[in-house]
């Protein structure tokens, strides 16, 4: 889904740029080896190529849809628009250097234009330089100050630096212009875990899930309520919903450990030895459950022989 949001996302209002300079170029100086015709007939076939190549990479037709953008390009090289598909194309299939290589050309036919200094930033930052990934964010607020995502990309490239207090900044000032944005709302959840400030990171991921559905909240937000959840002590509250979040997709083993934590800090060590033992069943060597599973396991013998301290063992 995200890989078609990104072909079907850019739509300049002029197709092909190279026509337009070769007509003016024709006019001015007497050119009589183009004809218009000649031009208008490329300027179409480029748009059917164009075309044809957004369908390919919308079926996950990549290579297809890289041979289709590459000759649309030969006829005309200085359309913003093919540039583009054809550097999301070659992004996807790995090469990211013509991909990146591209997506300037992009930046600089369009002459700046704010969503494409966003995605270069976003590969910029990909790449790991973030110093390039800030100047596209800078520039991209400077086009259009009121573009979610160029304060969602301002706000990775602080949160990678380490300023957590600006990056949060940044997030805020995205979700304000674009109220429901996952990505963004997941951020500022996981930054605020990382500060400890639970009820915070609680209240976005409530917010976010009320841009669902009640039964369509993706099982990554519920995971991270659950733990939200769980540091503030509600353990079952935690429990209900982690156990909500193994039913939206096939649960990992670090969901059914924290959810058999929980379920052992709400008092029910039986399903959460059952829990485990489900994680365990999935991932053998995943090293907390096996933490998990041995103290259930001694709680369960203390349980069983009450006049044994296993403390002391």
């Amino acid at each position: 889904m995200a890989r078609m949001l990104r072909y079907q996302s850019f739509r300049p209002v002029h197709f092909c740029l190279f026509s337009v300079a070769a007509i003016a170029l024709c006019a001015a100086g007497g050119c009589s080896s183009l004809s218009r015709n000649r031009i208008d007939e490329d300027v179409v076939s480029a748009r059917q190529l164009s075309l044809r190549g957004v369908d390919a990479a919308q079926r996950g037709q990549l290579t297809e849809a890289e041979a289709l953008f590459g000759n649309a390009l030969e006829m005309c090289p200085l359309d913003e628009r093919i540039q583009y598909h054809y550097a999301e194309t070659l992004w996807e299939l790995g090469r990211r250097d013509e991909a990146v290589s591209h997506m300037e050309r992009a930046v600089r036919l369009s002459g700046g234009k704010a969503e494409l200094l966003v995605r270069l930033g976003d590969m910029y930052l990909a790449r790991g330089e973030l110093e390039r990934a800030a100047n596209q964010a800078e520039a991209a607020i400077r086009a259009n100050r009121q573009l979610a995502s160029a304060w969602a990309l301002r706000g990775d490239v602080l949160s990678q630096a380490g300023d957590h207090r600006e990056c949060l900044a940044s997030y805020h000032r995205a979700v304000s212009y674009q109220e429901h944005y996952p990505r963004v709302q997941l951020a500022i959840a996981h930054t605020y875990q990382q500060q400890g400030r639970h009820a915070r990171a609680l209240a976005t991921l409530r917010s976010l899930a009320d841009g669902y559905p009640v039964d369509e909240v993706p099982p990554d937000v519920l995971f991270l309520q659950g733990i939200a959840l769980k540091e503030l002590g509600r353990h079952e509250a935690a429990v209900e919903t982690l156990t909500e979040a193994t039913k939206q997709a096939k649960p990992t083993s670090e969901l059914l450990y924290h959810l058999a934590e929980c379920q052992m800090l709400a008092g029910d060590p039986i399903n959460a030895r059952l829990t485990i033992e489900s994680a365990l069943a999935n991932a053998p060597g995943h090293g907390p459950s096996q933490a998990l599973h041995e103290h259930l396991r001694s709680i369960q013998r203390r349980l069983a022989n009450p006049d044994v301290d296993f403390r002391q063992r």
